[in-house]
């Protein structure tokens, strides 16, 4: 995303409880990361646990405390009907919000994200709408209990909002990547990251990568890949490994802004 953690962090901490708001933009950023990478049905499943943090948070601005992350929450209804009734509590957090966590959490326990059905799949859809629902969900904190200037919220509000692409895209099971800006070794880890856990063939990310010289693809590389243990790269297959599942997610953006 565009917009940096810490900027986020910086304008909620001082309202927000810390582990609520670690936990929130944790899940946060799952979802979007899984959104822009189109793996919609665990951008649904994920935002459930987005809104068990909502639902801690409109606990704690209601009653100045909340469940804790070790304890199930017991009434998530309980929870949304006692905000609603609190008048001094802003429009938007005591009415819109709990209205959100209620169809995000229909979705997740209603649609074809939780249950294999008949139906047409309805991922793609109800991923984009909980996408935008949690967008909308985080603008509003932001609006109610930033600390920063107005200037820095209306930026942070902005950026959010801005258009995204994934970088990466798959037609017809034929991968390319929309950031030509990023190396061939960087671009490889990003097509891995996008696969696993699956591994792939070196003339794939070859074709994928339009890389006219499969010889010093392999040797230059992915070699230099696997000696450094982002891959695993043996008889032809390439596996991305936690060090560089890692490094994709501290290196690489994984949208681009239009």
């Amino acid at each position: 995303m565009s917009i940096q953690r810490y900027q986020l962090e910086s304008a909620l901490s001082t309202s927000i409880p810390q582990e609520i708001l670690t936990s929130l933009l944790d899940e946060y950023q799952y979802i979007k990361q899984q959104f822009f990478l189109r793996k919609f049905q665990p951008a649904e499943l994920n935002a459930a646990r987005f809104s068990e943090c909502i639902l801690r948070l409109l606990e704690y601005v209601d009653q100045g405390n909340y469940t804790q992350f070790k304890d199930n929450l017991k009434n998530t209804e309980n929870i949304i009907n006692k905000v609603n009734n609190n008048t001094q509590l802003p429009e938007g957090i005591r009415f819109y919000i709990p209205q959100l966590i209620r169809i995000i959490l229909r979705i997740r326990n209603k649609r074809d994200v939780a249950h294999v059905g008949g139906e047409v799949s309805p991922n793609y859809s109800d991923s984009l709408l909980v996408s935008n629902c949690v967008d909308w969900i985080l603008i509003e904190l932001i609006r109610n209990y930033h600390v920063n200037s107005i200037d820095e919220a209306r930026k942070i509000v902005e950026s959010i909002n801005e258009t995204k692409i994934p970088i990466i895209v798959e037609v017809d099971g034929f991968i390319r990547i929309q950031n030509t800006k990023l190396k061939v070794d960087q671009k490889t880890l990003v097509i891995l990251y996008h696969k696993q856990p699956n591994k792939v063939k070196d003339t794939d990310l070859i074709a994928w990568l339009r890389y006219n010289n499969g010889s010093r693809y392999r040797a230059k590389i992915l070699k230099s890949l696997d000696n450094q243990a982002l891959i695993d790269y043996e008889h032809r297959f390439c596996t991305i490994l936690p060090k560089g599942i890692i490094y994709v997610e501290r290196n690489i953006e994984l949208d681009l802004i239009i």
